[in-house]
């Protein structure tokens, strides 16, 4: 994540997953949303396990994982209200 008044470097990584190895893993992202009065953003990706994740903004940790978002996450939105989210995925 990123301050744009300061690109020199972020102001906190998340991580999408670490490999076996240790490696870091971080697929490209295809969308993603903050979550209106909450320290949460919904990410999806391109991914054979788990193609949507919602992160802490503060922290940089993952707060769920939504395993039934298979393959493909080009879209997802959060309501205003931040009660509802929804992801599209192919």
């Amino acid at each position: 994540m990123w301050d744009f008044r300061n690109l020199e470097r972020p102001i906190q990584k998340m991580v999408w997953e670490v490999a076996p190895s240790s490696d870091i893993v971080n697929p490209v992202v295809n969308s993603v949303r903050f979550v209106p009065n909450q320290n949460l953003v919904l990410a999806g990706c391109s991914d054979d396990t788990v193609s949507a994740k919602c992160f802490d903004t503060q922290t940089g940790e993952i707060i769920e994982e939504f395993h039934r978002v298979n393959g493909n996450c080009f879209s997802l939105d959060v309501s205003p209200d931040s009660t509802l989210a929804c992801f599209g995925d192919s």
